[in-house]
């Protein structure tokens, strides 16, 4: 061929046309549509065409590999990685929770001790009632709860501040280490020699460290994304998640920094200290990081699924303020011990009984949000989903005030009075804002055109029946246990009464495990049959201008 003439060819999969006579054009892969070609000499078009092996294209020819990072970078990914987390650890929580109820029922019977040799000795693998009760609240609370209040706050913070999350990278990465950190602390539960003491604190320290560092990769995301934004007085679901990751960040370092230094025999708590210790940790990780984390959200969801302005701005910090004050005041009333000076005690009492003003405070500026558009609560969706969460808030703040009252506590302090009470705030208001936040966000995260659907309205009663059944049976079963105890009933006809408790129990947590399944079952169907859709990543603003 000489150097004046050459043949275009066209690989399998590109376009080929004629535009006019002596003329062809090819299109390539970063070639435009139609573009202009240069003639074609006639001596070119009577030799034969040359044969093309679609496998040793030109490099021009073929599309550029795309690299992806091990960390993903879009918007939303981290987000999308807490909240679907977060729907295995419901599933996960409700199935330990079943056998938690089976070891309340039966704990002679059911009781396991497995041997592992190992090279530094024997590893004993025990399910026990003890063990049970451990990784129960541990999967319910960092597991489910903890996922998706991180996961809400992920996805709520950009579309307040209308910019995109400073890390996405880190808050990938966290939501890895938080996982890995549970999946790893919740089978050191069910070895004895690898867990630590107290409620929710057993996580050995390894696996507290990885789980410090995930909790510090989402402050830094956070914290990052709020100071870069323009907005000096964000919306108050932002005060609210503030709070709650700096508590969250807080409680759990400083209650593994002393397990540490127990440890290594630097300063060590006495047994009774480290109860004290643990008992505060868990009453400030309920008020402070759960109820913060859940009424942010509620803050969010609803005026954005009703589509109105929040009633009072003004309100919400008022409410904001007394909330931080009181809900930082009230894990004192936990420290009951001869120690503790009554004064202090009793703060946290008093704390405890007020802190139904702010809740009463949320309700009602987030009903009156509603004006106009109360038929949304009787339709399938978001706005039921944060009523209930709305119902069971108030629900336990009574709760609440109730059992901070001394007649009551001398009364049910030592039964399951209390353990019904917390089910009614883990169960109810935590469980049903994020059930709310997931009913809204997974079609936006999935980009799916979803909605509305029977399998949300079965997720929301059997959720609701689940978690009412639950908390109801052991306030009641408390209420009796206190009054046997008070007549010197014997321990046998005590757990003759309980017994039947603890079976409906069972068929609450049953029905929180049926709920979590439906849940399941309605995100992948919105994933694998949904139509495809488009949503707005960032720059939505607030959910609607608080009114003044």
């Amino acid at each position: 061929m000489s150097p004046t003439s050459y043949h275009c060819s066209t690989p399998l999969g590109h376009a080929k046309g004629r535009a006019g006579i002596g003329q062809t054009f090819c299109v390539g892969y970063n070639a435009a549509g139609f573009a202009p070609s240069r003639p074609v000499p006639i001596d070119a078009r009577l030799r034969t065409p040359m044969a093309v092996n679609p496998k040793k294209l030109r490099p021009y020819d073929q599309p550029p590999k795309v690299r992806r990072p091990i960390l993903p970078r879009e918007p939303d990914n981290g987000a999308t990685a807490f909240l679907v987390a977060a729907l295995v650890w419901f599933l996960t929580a409700s199935g330990i929770g079943l056998l938690w109820v089976a070891y309340q029922l039966f704990p002679d019977q059911l009781t396991l001790h497995l041997e592992m040799p190992t090279i530094s000795g024997v590893l004993t693998f025990e399910l026990s009632p003890a063990t049970t009760t451990s990784g129960f609240w541990n999967s319910l609370v960092y597991g489910w709860l903890g996922n998706a209040g991180l996961g809400a706050i992920l996805f709520i913070t950009p579309r307040l501040l209308g910019r995109r999350l400073a890390t996405e990278t880190a808050a990938s990465a966290a939501a890895f280490l938080w996982n890995i950190g549970l999946i790893a602390g919740l089978v050191a539960i069910y070895v004895p020699q690898l867990a630590g003491s107290g409620a929710l604190t057993e996580f050995p320290l390894p696996v507290a460290g990885v789980l410090l560092l995930a909790l510090l990769l989402v402050n830094a995301a956070f914290w990052r994304t709020v100071l870069a934004s323009a907005d000096r007085l964000p919306y108050v679901s932002i005060w609210y998640f503030g709070v709650a990751l700096l508590a969250l960040l807080g409680l759990y370092g400083l209650i593994s920094v002393a397990q540490l230094l127990s440890v290594v025999n630097v300063f060590s708590l006495s047994p009774a200290g480290m109860a004290l210790a643990n008992a505060f940790y868990g009453r400030a990780l309920e008020s402070l990081c759960l109820s913060g984390m859940a009424i942010g959200t509620l803050y969010y969801v609803i005026p954005r699924a009703t589509a109105n302005p929040l009633y009072s701005w003004g309100l919400a910090m008022l409410g904001w303020l007394v909330w931080l004050g009181l809900s930082t005041l009230a894990p004192l009333a936990s420290l009951v011990d001869v120690s503790v000076p009554f004064a202090i005690t009793q703060i946290g009492n008093v704390a405890t009984f007020l802190l139904i003003l702010p809740a009463f405070i949320v309700v009602a500026n987030l009903l009156l949000s509603l004006s106009g558009r109360w038929t949304l609560v009787l339709s399938p969706g978001t706005v039921p989903f944060a009523v209930v969460a709305l119902t069971f808030l108030a629900a336990n703040a009574l709760l609440e005030a109730i059992g901070s009252l001394g007649s009551v506590r001398a009364l049910v302090g030592p039964t399951e009075w209390g353990t019904g009470v917390k089910l009614f705030a883990l169960l109810g208001t935590a469980t049903f804002a994020f059930l709310a936040l997931a009913d809204h966000a997974f079609p936006r995260l999935l980009r799916r055109d979803w909605g509305g659907t029977l399998l949300a309205e079965a997720t929301l009663w059997a959720a609701f029946a689940g978690a009412a059944v639950a908390g109801l049976a052991l306030i009641a079963g408390g209420v009796v246990h206190g009054s046997l105890l008070a007549q010197a009933a014997t321990a046998e006809e005590i757990n003759g009464f309980v017994f039947w408790f603890r079976l409906v129990l069972g068929a609450g947590i049953g029905l929180s495990a049926l709920a979590a399944a439906v849940l399941a079952l309605n995100v992948f169907l919105m994933y694998t049959i949904a139509r495809p859709a488009e949503y707005a990543v960032v720059g939505e603003g607030a959910p609607v201008p608080a009114a003044q």
